[in-house]
């Protein structure tokens, strides 16, 4: 039976009813929301046909619905008897002037928050734990249990698995759908209390932009910049890779951009599409291959060092950049890193790189580095890769010219001047968003980025910045749920061999005794067996694998990572992990996968609290609406799983959640963080600190050595030894016997202070190196796997559409009816809500409707292809059905799925247009982060 069969009638289901779970029979009560356009049906009291919102006598009440989309925005509840009427939003008076401190715009929310009220209310929502009888992904296999059950049986085999295995069994997994903070601490707090669990480092958003910022710059998190409300003392703003005003990147993000294009400062967007903020915000638009964004940097780095020499400020490079320019008598900054180990040999530097084959006057020898680059992988036995024995070009002995760049990226080489130009002429702002890097060469151009930025001088001064805006300045109210891992300290010396390091000294990351969070599955399919799939180092060294792992709060296990069919083969696989429970909402595909389908709270069902993105607001979430059916909290799920293990009064504490928040309030009034009181805070729905305008990195460009940075130099760091050696104490062997580097080069690290010249598989320096799936303009892009030999001619990119929130809000009708058409190309309405022509109505719903696939204008005439049709899209790893728009927003070869969808298959088809059936799980070099967005091919034909 499939499950669309298993949908009952629920045509007379009203609000009441549902909340009381009256409309739910049977073990099969909550096993909706699979369909193809990712949910069932909804049938709500309000849903007719409204031309002006009617009044509401209801109660007011603010808050917030944060999901991970970015923002953090307020909202504001109607709620009459428990049920929520309507969401709007800030509707304040609040906007002072941009550039000040005392700027507070509203913190307005968009489409997503607005629309939750479908959310809260669909009758597909689980209500009952669900047990799996049968196969992992088998709906028919699912039975109602009790919650006495569910928490014996989940108990009993946690503990059996930690018996048998030890708490390193254990995992939460990556999970980001509820932001109010309760469901990975109540995870973590329960394995912490049970002797831990085997944690992740990063998350899927900015893998590479973590951990470039750490080795280049020392920083905690991501590169960072100045204020947002600094952007008006810029003189131009390029947008790179940035969405912000669709993804929202903080609350009101697009507000501070348009007041500062009102004052006339010009923008420029870079990006491979037109985007809605390069729509609507920019000046001009700089379109680009995907995947290509370190060569157009290359370029521009060529430009400055050549035309423009004598005017790049080379003390200041020198002073405040290590490794630019040669330095094989470089010294620190820091006196404990000793003379003569953390040096830039002759032709080793970034710059010798960039000028390729031609000495610079201010280098010692012409690029040490070659023209290939090989791939470190698994190269026999049965795990062996497809991309063993194969070689990218690096260029290494190529000079970076702007031509050069031009014919990778496709941007013009004029164009590339002028931009280069600007930002050495100009103060300078880089709004960097994400998209960027994410692909299996993912590290270079967040590393080139802080490089240009350092050798045009836009860092540490007003009007000039380059990253993210300064992280957590002030953050909500801790919780107390905070356990140490009593596993992190005993994987220290399993994961890292930090006799690779020159120095620790400065360590801001946890490389050391976590696994990189896209590794899981390779984890659990290949941990304690010595092998890994990607021949990472540290799944290689687990003395076992994951065998348990609780996934709340989450779609990772089956929709939010690459490669979606060969996750659901290794789930589906119960020798290796041996538990599987999720705390869900819906039957989303992660859901489907587990043994224990536990039904939770959203928010506005539970007391909690959100920090906005940035820290600019703290938002109260409270707990005021009518919990349906036999629903829980996970802190009262993990909560009882305690008490089955005997451990249930110190998991509480005798502490509710709302005695928690409460708590933390308190103490950050006592500390002077917060100056009103929790209730008021509560009433208010909203806490907005003042803040000054930061200026990063300031007294750093204002005094170097006195102010040096969290890095073995002192510096930031285009050429890091330390980043290579990290790589390598994770136990990488990064010796490419293939050959050795040009001009008699050396490469320093700790193991060979002597330098060593063979070929490496990571380089201390940043450099661009082709995608494994990307595209060149000019065709030259390596087919190493054969992807345009098997017809897979197209590369597919995603974007963070503002419909959904990664897979949150996938199956709410308000939000699918703007963009979801049919076989025929209807769009996906709600019932009776609109009519044709004709006047007779339009009975589409989101069942057999699809993701919208961007098609250019070109391509779609090559392929025959109009608005409305349904194409097939496939390649090796999957398929997927989507609905055809054809826009001259892409460009020609790529075309574009928002990220998201539910996966939902029938047959060997995922109707549901989830992305990831077709992406790979392939991590990246350096980082090992994920690589779903811009690096993958597949082929489309009508359907």
């Amino acid at each position: 039976m499939s499950i669309k069969d298993k949908l009952l009638d629920k045509a007379n289901v009203t609000r009441r009813t549902f909340l009381k779970g009256a409309s739910v029979a049977g073990a099969t009560a909550a096993l909706y929301g699979c369909g193809g356009g990712g949910g069932g049906k909804t049938y709500m009291e309000e849903d007719e046909t409204v031309e002006v919102p009617k009044i509401i006598d209801a109660t007011i009440i603010n808050g917030s619905t944060p999901h991970n989309c970015g923002g953090r925005c307020a909202s504001k509840y109607y709620v009459k008897d428990g049920v929520v009427k309507r969401i709007v939003t800030d509707e304040g008076t609040e906007n002072n002037a941009l550039g000040t401190t005392s700027n507070d715009p509203q913190r307005r929310s968009c489409v997503r928050c607005r629309s939750r009220k479908q959310w809260f209310y669909r009758n597909d929502r689980l209500l009952y734990p669900l047990k799996q009888t049968g196969n992992r992904g088998d709906v028919n296999g699912f039975v109602r249990i009790s919650w006495e059950q569910a928490f014996n049986e989940i108990g009993t085999k946690l503990k059996s698995v930690i018996d048998t295995y030890g708490a390193r069994s254990l995992h939460c997994i990556y999970a980001s759908a509820d932001s109010t903070g309760w469901s990975g601490a109540s995870v973590n707090r329960l394995f912490n209390m049970l002797g831990g669990s085997l944690p992740y480092r990063d998350d899927y958003s900015w893998p590479a932009l973590d951990h470039v910022a750490t080795f280049t710059e020392g920083a905690g998190y991501v590169p960072e910049g100045n204020s947002r409300g600094d952007v008006v003392n810029t003189e131009h703003v390029f947008l790179w890779s940035y969405n912000g005003l669709e993804a929202i990147w903080g609350t009101q993000s697009g507000w501070y951009l348009t007041q500062a294009r009102d004052k006339g400062i010009p923008m420029t967007a870079i990006d491979t599409r037109v985007s809605k903020t390069a729509a609507t915000i920019a000046d001009e638009l700089v379109t680009i291959a995907p995947t290509t964004d370190a060569a157009l940097i290359l370029g521009m780095l060529h430009h400055l060092l050549t035309t423009r020499m004598s005017s790049l400020d080379v003390p200041f490079i020198k002073a405040h950049l290590h490794g630019f320019f040669d330095d094989p008598t470089a010294t620190s900054y820091h006196a404990s890193v000793a003379a003569g180990t953390y040096v830039v040999p002759n032709g080793a530097s970034l710059s010798a790189f960039v000028m390729g084959n031609v000495a610079h006057a201010e280098n010692g020898a012409a690029s040490i580095y070659p023209d290939t680059i090989g791939y470190n992988v698994n190269t026999s036995g049965t795990l062996i890769d497809p991309l063993a024995g194969k070689r990218a070009p690096i260029y290494g002995q190529t000079p970076k010219t702007p031509e050069w760049a031009s014919a990778i990226t496709g941007v013009p080489a004029a164009k590339i001047r002028e931009m280069a130009n600007t930002l050495l002429d100009k103060n300078c702002s880089i709004w960097n968003g994400s998209g960027f890097q994410r692909h299996s060469e993912s590290e270079q151009a967040v590393w080139l980025l802080r490089v240009l930025s350092v050798v045009t001088k836009n860092f540490g001064a007003a009007g000039c910045s380059y990253g993210m805006q300064p992280w957590s300045w002030v953050s909500g109210p801790a919780n107390g749920m905070g356990v140490t891992n009593p596993v992190s300290s005993t994987l220290t010396s399993i994961l890292y061999d930090a006799t690779e390091m020159t120095t620790t000294a400065f360590y801001a990351n946890d490389t050391k005794n976590t696994i990189p969070v896209f590794t899981w599955l390779d984890a659990l399919e290949n941990g304690g067996t010595g092998q890994s799939r990607w021949n990472d180092g540290q799944i290689k060294a687990l003395p076992v694998g994951i065998k348990c792992i609780f996934n709340f709060a989450g779609n990772v296990l089956a929709n939010q990572s690459g490669d979606v069919n060969l996750s659901k083969s290794v789930l589906a696989d119960r020798t290796k992990a041996e538990l599987l429970v999720t705390c869900e909402h819906f039957m989303t595909a992660s859901a489907m996968m587990c043994d224990y389908v536990l039904p939770g709270t959203m928010q506005m069902e539970k007391p909690g609290a959100s920090t906005g993105w940035f820290s600019e607001e703290v938002l109260s979430v409270p707990g005021v609406l009518e919990i349906p059916g036999e629903v829980k909290s996970e802190y009262d799920i993990c909560a009882g799983i305690a008490s089955v293990l005997g451990i249930g009064a110190q998991y509480t504490d005798g502490k509710t959640m709302e005695d928690r928040l409460a708590a933390g309030w308190a103490a950050g009034v006592t500390a002077g963080t917060y100056n009103i009181s929790y209730e008021e805070f509560k009433k208010n729905g909203i806490w907005k600190p003042t803040l000054p305008i930061t200026i990063k990195y300031k007294a750093f460009r204002d005094d170097p050595a006195g102010s040096p940075l969290n890095t073995p130099s002192g510096k930031f760091e285009a050429y890091s030894q330390w980043m290579m050696e990290d790589y390598q104490a994770r136990h990488y062997n990064n010796l490419d016997s293939y050959g050795t580097l040009e001009n008699a080069g050396v490469i320093m690290d700790a193991k060979r202070p002597a330098g060593s010249t063979s070929m490496r598989f990571v380089y201390p320096i940043p450099m661009y190196i082709p995608a494994v799936e990307g595209r060149h303009a000019d065709g030259s892009h390596p087919d190493l796997l054969g992807r345009e030999a098997a017809g897979y001619k197209y590369t597919l990119h995603t974007w963070h559409m503002m419909y959904r929130s990664h897979s949150t809000l996938n199956s709410v009708a308000y939000l699918n009816e703007n963009y979801k058409q049919d076989i025929n190309g209807n769009p996906a309405f709600l019932p009776e809500t609109r009519k044709p022509a004709d006047g007779k109505a339009v009975k589409t719903w989101e069942d057999g409707v699809y993701e919208p696939v961007w098609v250019s204008p070109v391509d779609a005439a090559n392929l025959g292809l109009s608005s409305g049709d349904r194409v097939l899209i496939e390649n090796d790893r999957g398929k997927i059905y989507a609905s055809v728009v054809v826009t001259q927003r892409v460009p020609e070869n790529v075309l574009y799925i928002g990220q998201g969808s539910w996966h939902s298959k029938e047959g060997s088809i995922d109707v549901g247009g989830c992305a990831n059936s077709l992406t790979h799980a392939r991590p990246s070099r350096i980082c090992q982060g994920m690589t779903l967005a811009n690096d993958c091919r597949v082929k489309i034909t009508k359907a």
